[in-house]
């Protein structure tokens, strides 16, 4: 009897085990995710961002003259990347009052159309911007991925657009997502980025940046970054301007 029930924990042991080492080798490593995702964006003829901001209002570093900034913030923005250096960003911002504005970046030069619909204008609105820093290999966000510090899979079960997605929590320099969006922002302090990847397709589909340096007021909650990727791959949604 003895016997029979030491076979029969030694059993039940035996399986357990294989079904930890199981679940285990199912997840699959975060920086391995990210990697692929990254690959993805590179890879992609086109994509589309859509970007939001909750929390602290955050100033941002826009310039008409490339000296003097603006008292503005960010209510929310549209944006499409064409590979492998053009970029058409439809932006809310608020200077005092809300106002519309569009943006075509190529290389690294800049137009604005300033209330959106009006004229384009040549200026140099973002200090230091190109387009191609974004994609390319060992800058923007690459390197950002590539810079995040420590991740990890924090929730397998998350949802994006009803899709499963992978959530992968990592801090990261401020100045390593100043080019994601778009050299509107000039961080002072670490972020923390909450990455998620699509478990069908690997692909990036949102990142969410919580700026540390907005976290110590008591009174207003955080400045977060909610940037979403879709339309991978569709055809261009602007027409460029001449010139």
């Amino acid at each position: 009897m003895i016997k029979h029930l030491a076979i029969i924990i030694f059993a039940t042991i035996v399986i357990f085990a294989g079904l930890a080492q199981a679940q285990e080798a199912s997840e699959p490593e975060p920086r391995a995710l990210l990697d692929a995702a990254v690959d993805k964006l590179q890879s992609a003829d086109s994509f589309r961002m859509a970007i939001e901001q909750s929390g602290q209002a955050y100033q941002l570093a826009l310039t008409f003259d490339g000296v003097n900034t603006l008292p503005a913030t960010l209510d929310g923005a549209e944006a499409q990347v064409v590979s492998p250096n053009e970029l058409y960003i439809s932006a809310r911002v608020r200077l005092i009052i809300p106002l519309a504005m569009d943006i075509y970046s190529r290389d690294d030069r800049q137009w604005l159309s300033f209330p959106g619909g009006a004229p384009w204008i040549q200026l140099p609105a973002f200090d230091d911007f190109d387009v191609r820093r974004l994609l390319a290999a060992g800058d923007g966000i690459e390197r950002m991925m590539t810079e995040l510090r420590e991740p990890r899979i924090a929730d397998a079960e998350a949802l994006i657009d009803e899709q499963k997605a992978w959530r992968i929590e990592a801090g990261a320099a401020g100045d390593a997502v100043e080019v994601l969006l778009f050299g509107l922002i000039d961080p002072k302090d670490d972020v923390v980025i909450d990455a998620y990847i699509t478990a069908a397709d690997g692909r990036l589909a949102l990142l969410e940046i919580l700026m540390l340096e907005t976290a110590d007021d008591p009174d207003t909650a955080p400045t977060v970054w909610h940037v979403r990727f879709y339309d991978y791959d569709a055809p261009r949604g602007f027409e460029a301007p001449a010139g």
